[in-house]
């Protein structure tokens, strides 16, 4: 959106600059250096919002009017709106240089765009790019929303050069085109302002750490509306705030990227060189860069004589950081972290006060030293990244992993990986014929010598511009330093805490469990992929009825659909074929008879919009197989969910369920909390699902009396569903429902005196095998696929399970690894011990996932079983 729709009931820029005029002694904000002048005719941020920055935090609202009085002052500036949240608040983007190169905003685009991808373009044609473009820096601000200064620092930085007529300024705005994403994260942030406005005081701001304007209220205003970790989120884009993000950044290509954060209110300040590990796809100019721009940061903190750190806390090695994601398309990646004030003023442990104001000031004085070396340094910062880019061609060209190719499948999944990486900007082709391909790498395990790709299967050149970033998340596994792990193993066995920062396994074909193979070599035979195939076909209208196949993610939709609009719906447990027509075990059957009156129309317009291929079926006789009015073929009892959140919850394993349900699977679930569990009427519902846990606080809410009331429920024919240490937490004896156990750790250290060994996976990728008889694996025709682990915690299950009920298991130790990071003990501990299984309970049924199927909307491979559990949990 441009600025002049974004603004369009808002005062001219002339009739607003006479209004809020200002003489140059007042024109000013609180961080600026000595000696900067300013434009009197462009309004100050007290002017505006009534206080210095940093007195206060500034809610959405008021950030959106500063950015709107500012653009219209200032032809230095331009406004686009990018996307807006789940909750509707508008996304962002602040584009500010000189009036000359504003005047040439696209011409440096091209510029970009060229330098971005040199292929097909001269060496002289780069070179003269390179000399004409500005650098291009891209500030991001408080991604997690209660890390509220970077918002406030960008507010000022925006002010610095709006309004800036100092030398600096002037050098800054003629060398640079400043990108600032003024809020990553408007709905965590409006929760965070919210409570620091619910809980003020007219006695001034609390600060001790316990105070309810510091502590906030569950479950925190870190995340999204989903809360979800938005600094997790660049490469899977999960959200709008992300995709608007990354389109945007890759209209632009910066050649710097510095992502604002708050850590702990006792720590001083952290700015690049990251510690170890580092992602071994990154660029090899980065260290350079980071010394050069960490040199230019410690004066300006010197000046002042503040303290800081580099090179620990932060390490640069998962690739969907905000500055991780950037570092793998050649820019100058680097991360900021203020201490935090928490509400505005907290006391630190050395009994000094950590204000709002002074951690926006760092931040302030950091990323303006950010813009003024890359003023400063242009032609080699540009120069640099243009090598970058044309390195990750010609050094990805040698291999050893040359391309990858992904198999399509009936179930769209593959189609689903293409469009995520072609959401990144990576490059993907599709053979257009068959090929023979020569000592191909399977990720499952092996290499065929020879073997023919199909037509239709994708093949992802990894010499690409985008080549970096391609590989990091395409490759089976990404490597560790021998030396980080050897000093990890260290710490471990004295029994220090471990430094991996996030989760050590991500290989998006293993994530979303598609079939891939390694190539050393690019097969011939191909076509860039500039559109995704379209799955729906209407079906000629059916006496009898209709049939879908389970496990895509397009049928999931159109099953919870049609039960949303009360469409009736059979499961069919054995595999069938229907004239042409082949359905695997667990399809899905739509009677007309005994249906509503409309099925016809309702059947054919929720598959269209689910994208579901569906089929006629004119007869319950088949040509193969079960017939359909077999009693075999049951009724799909129509779920009522309701979902658990609140304290004792983790709210982040309860945002990746919300965001399953209504997102991904498109069914509605009622969010209640433990009270209600303990002492409401839960016979509106028949599936509670509930996320990880704290188990110890949830036991206090519930009671002796609230667990028996959910055991009754469960026993009268309810459907319990439990993830991670929700699991455990019912697994324990006194629940009263389940014969699991938890299985006691018996490692230790002996340096430690006996005590037990930190033991936590570190978010790696296992093994687990298929148990195809329940239902909960419809539509699931692997024998063996990837599950994610994120904890040390191991279940016993009883061994006279029925037939079906322990549906997945990992895979021996042997071979439980898939990739990730293991401690030494983890595969035996792990190796044969349950995923998913479930336990009857009188009339109902609990089932238990060991751990999150639906992390962080990343494990799209275990989605459809998680999808299963909900719609079919009661129906068997």
């Amino acid at each position: 959106m441009s600025t002049s729709s974004f603004f369009r009931t808002t005062l001219g820029a002339a009739a607003l600059a006479g209004a809020l005029a200002a003489s140059p002694a007042q024109a000013q904000h609180a961080f600026a250096d000595p000696g900067a002048t300013f434009d009197p005719r462009v309004p100050t941020p007290a002017q505006i919002l009534g206080y210095d920055i940093g007195a206060r935090f500034t809610p959405q609202r008021a950030m959106m009017r500063y950015i709107e009085r500012i653009a219209a002052a200032s032809k230095r500036v331009k406004v686009d709106t990018v996307a807006r949240t789940f909750e509707g608040r508008e996304m962002l983007i602040i584009t500010i240089s000189s009036e000359a190169n504003m005047a040439r905003l696209a011409e440096i685009q091209r510029d970009a765009k060229r330098i971005a991808d040199p292929r097909g373009a001269s060496a002289g044609d780069i070179d003269a790019a390179v000399k004409r473009i500005p650098s291009i820096v891209w500030l991001e601000h408080s991604v997690h929303g209660g890390e509220a200064s970077g918002a406030e620092a960008g507010l000022a930085l925006l002010y610095q050069l709006a309004a800036g007529t100092d030398a600096d300024t002037k050098l800054a705005l003629d060398s640079t085109v400043v990108l600032i994403d003024p809020n990553e994260n408007p709905d965590g942030r409006e929760r965070h302002t919210h409570d620091i406005e619910r809980y003020g005081s007219s006695q001034g701001v609390a600060s001790e750490p316990g105070a309810l304007n510091n502590a906030g209220s569950w479950p925190g205003p870190r995340t999204s509306h989903y809360y979800f970790d938005l600094n997790r989120d660049w490469y899977a884009q999960s959200h709008p705030e992300s995709k608007g993000r990354v389109s945007t950044y890759m209209k632009w290509w910066p050649h710097v990227a510095v992502d604002l954060h708050e850590q702990g209110s006792s720590s001083s300040f952290y700015f690049a060189p990251p510690r170890e590990p580092d992602n071994k796809n990154n660029p090899a100019h980065l260290p350079k860069w980071f010394d050069i721009f960490a040199a230019a940061h410690g004066a300006a903190f010197d000046v002042h004589g503040w303290s800081y750190f580099r090179r620990e806390g932060y390490d640069s090695f998962y690739p969907g950081y905000g500055e991780g994601w950037p570092m793998l398309t050649g820019a100058i990646g680097m991360l900021f972290e203020s201490a935090s004030s928490s509400g505005g003023a907290v006391m630190r442990n050395d009994g000094t006060l950590r204000t709002l104001k002074q951690a926006a000031f760092e931040h302030f004085t950091a990323e303006w030293a950010t813009v003024k070396t890359s003023a400063r340094r242009r032609t080699d910062l540009v120069r640099d990244y243009a090598a970058a880019r044309a390195n990750a061609i010609t050094l990805h060209a040698k291999g050893p992993l040359r391309a990858v190719m992904l198999v399509r499948d009936a179930q769209g999944r593959a189609d689903s990986l293409v469009q995520k990486l072609r959401d990144n900007g990576i490059e993907v082709q599709r053979l257009t014929a068959d090929v023979a391909v020569a000592n191909a790498t399977m990720y499952a395990g092996g290499t065929v010598p020879m073997m023919t790709a199909k037509a239709g299967n994708y093949v992802v050149d990894l010499a690409q511009p985008q080549g970096y970033l391609a590989k990091a998340l395409l490759e089976p596994d990404a490597a560790l330093d021998s030396a980080f792990i050897k000093f990890e193993l260290e710490l471990r066995r004295t029994g220090q805490r471990n430094r991996f920062y996030d989760m050590t396994a991500w290989s998006l074909p293993l994530a979303w469990r598609v079939d891939a193979y390694a190539l050393a070599a690019v097969p011939s035979a191909l076509a860039i992929v500039t559109d995704m195939p379209r799955t729906f076909a209407a079906p000629a209208r059916s006496v009898y009825g209709y049939a879908f196949a389970p496990g895509s993610e397009s049928s999931i939709r159109l099953l919870a659909s049609l039960l949303t609009d009360s469409v009736r719906v059979w499961y069919a447990p054995y595999s069938f074929t229907s004239k042409t027509n082949k359905f695997p075990h667990g399809a899905f059957v739509i009677r007309t008879a005994l249906n509503r009156a409309d099925v016809h129309d309702v059947v054919m317009r929720r598959a269209a919009e689910a994208g579901a291929q569906l089929a006629s079926i004119p007869s319950a006789g088949v040509d193969e197989g079960t017939d359909l009015g077999s009693n075999s073929v049951i009724p799909v009892q129509r779920p009522k969910v309701a979902l658990l959140g609140g304290a004792p919850v983790n709210g982040s394993s309860f945002g990746f369920a919300w965001y399953a349900m209504d997102q991904r699977i498109g069914y509605a679930s009622t969010l209640v909390d433990a009270n209600f569990v303990a002492s409401g009427d839960m016979s509106a519902f028949n599936t509670l699902i509930v996320p990880s846990v704290q188990a110890g606080a949830l036991d206090r809410v519930l009671g002796d009396a609230g667990r028996a009331r959910l055991a009754e429920w469960v026993r009268n024919g309810g459907v319990l569903i439990t993830m991670d240490a929700a699991s455990a937490w019912v697994a324990q004896e006194r629940v009263g429902l389940v014969r699991t156990r938890v299985k006691r750790d018996s490692t230790r250290a002996d340096s430690t005196g006996g005590a037990p060994l930190p033991g936590s996976l570190p978010g790696v990728l296992a093994r687990a095998t298929v148990d195809s008889l329940s239902p909960l694996m419809a539509g699931v025709l692997n024998r063996e696929m990837p599950v994610f682990v994120n904890s040390d915690r191991v279940f016993t299950i009883p061994k006279d399970l029925a037939a079906g009920d322990a549906v997945m298991r990992f895979a021996p130790a042997a071979r439980v690894r898939i990739a990730g990071y293991y401690w030494p003990e983890a595969a035996a501990k792990l190796g044969g011990s349950p995923y998913l299984w479930t336990e009857r309970a009188g009339r109902g049924r609990v089932i238990m996932f060991a751990h999150d199927p639906v992390y962080r909307d990343q494990l799209r491979g275990t989605l459809p079983i998680f999808a299963n559990a909900v719609l079919l949990g009661g129906s068997y």
